[in-house]
């Protein structure tokens, strides 16, 4: 039975980042989602020796924003039903050992619109699929267990569970602040992307609405270190005051017979055509000197464990060092052609 439970939400606040300890200017995914059985999810959640719980809502956590915006967007309005009241439950995946580490959670997601549409499309009850969201898999200054990707990948590796979308993030540096006075020329640069708008709000620019784009269904770019200072309470360094974040959505049919999941997307030509699509976005706005290093090291280590066994990944996934370990290494299973 699902336990309704709240969140920790611990700051480390006696870190100081910076550009030494942190892996700056890197792209990486930083947020996969999964449409699948909800019962088989279950049992694997089971298996792996994990345990559901009931959040209580919180304003800041990502996975509800994310379901806020997909019911906002759905354009047959089921969300006003109550019946239609979006279910979410969690798992706490493996954390790195140390006071005030906080875990890598998986969210499973049901009762939500583009769920419907899939149990009409396969011809089963509304209730049989859900959708799972792995989130912060790509936070410099959050320290990500090995143990939490090995997780992942029996997740991500599984033909039937369906890619729904990937978030895909750069961190860089930019001395120009991000506000309303800078909306105009972002969206000139932007073009044709911000064809349909672009909404400033604080410290983000957002482009959520695009006319003959494959995959990208989102583009956001905004303030890292105000983020992490202000809305985390974290230390970061005088040298990551300019820090800022590209991210990009990209958005998939799951009711595709071509959609065979996450490894077979990342393995594909797909997958090299949006990151062209995503590097020409970073290339408008002026992001140039970032590297592939980080994804290649995610995406290696999801698809084959072994690459995280060693002492430095073991340690901390995301660490300098650990990803300095894995650019020493020769062997790839998977190359980025970019």
């Amino acid at each position: 039975m699902t336990k309704i439970m709240k969140v920790d939400n611990p700051t480390v606040a006696n870190i100081l980042f910076n550009e030494e300890n942190v892996t700056h200017r890197q792209m990486g995914i930083d947020t996969i989602e999964l449409i699948a059985n909800y019962e088989t999810v279950v049992k694997l959640v089971e298996k792996q020796g994990f345990s559901l719980f009931r959040p209580k809502k919180a304003k800041s956590n990502k996975t509800f924003k994310r379901v806020e915006y997909a019911l906002k967007e759905d354009s047959k309005r089921r969300y006003k039903a109550s019946s239609f009241s979006p279910i979410v439950e969690m798992v706490k995946l493996p954390k790195v050992q140390g006071r005030g580490q906080k875990p890598l959670l998986m969210s499973i997601v049901r009762n939500i619109p583009v769920l419907f549409d899939v149990a009409t499309h396969h011809k089963q009850a509304k209730d049989t699929f859900c959708l799972v969201i792995f989130a912060g898999l790509h936070q410099p200054t959050k320290k990500i267990s090995h143990k939490a990707m090995s997780t992942i990948s029996k997740f991500t590796n599984r033909k039937t569970f369906k890619v729904r979308s990937i978030d895909v993030a750069i961190d860089t540096t930019d001395f120009r602040s991000i506000s309303h006075k800078r909306k105009e020329s972002f969206k000139e640069q932007l073009a044709p992307y911000s064809k349909l708008g672009v909404i400033s709000k604080g410290s983000s620019f957002y482009i959520n609405n695009f006319e003959h784009v494959k995959s990208i269904s989102r583009i956001l770019y905004y303030d890292k270190y105000l983020k992490q200072t202000q809305h985390h309470g974290q230390k970061l360094s005088k040298g990551l005051s300019n820090w800022k974040r590209l991210e990009i959505t990209l958005t998939f049919d799951v009711t595709d017979q071509h959609n065979k999941g996450f490894t077979q997307y990342i393995e594909g030509f797909n997958f090299l055509d949006d990151l062209f699509d995503i590097d020409e976005v970073a290339k408008k706005i002026g992001i140039t000197s970032y590297s592939h290093d980080y994804i290649t090291y995610q995406i290696n280590s999801l698809l084959d464990n072994r690459f995280m066994n060693n002492r430095e990944s073991k340690e901390q996934f995301n660490s300098v060092e650990s990803l300095a370990r894995f650019k020493q290494s020769d062997f790839r299973r998977y190359v980025l052609a970019v």
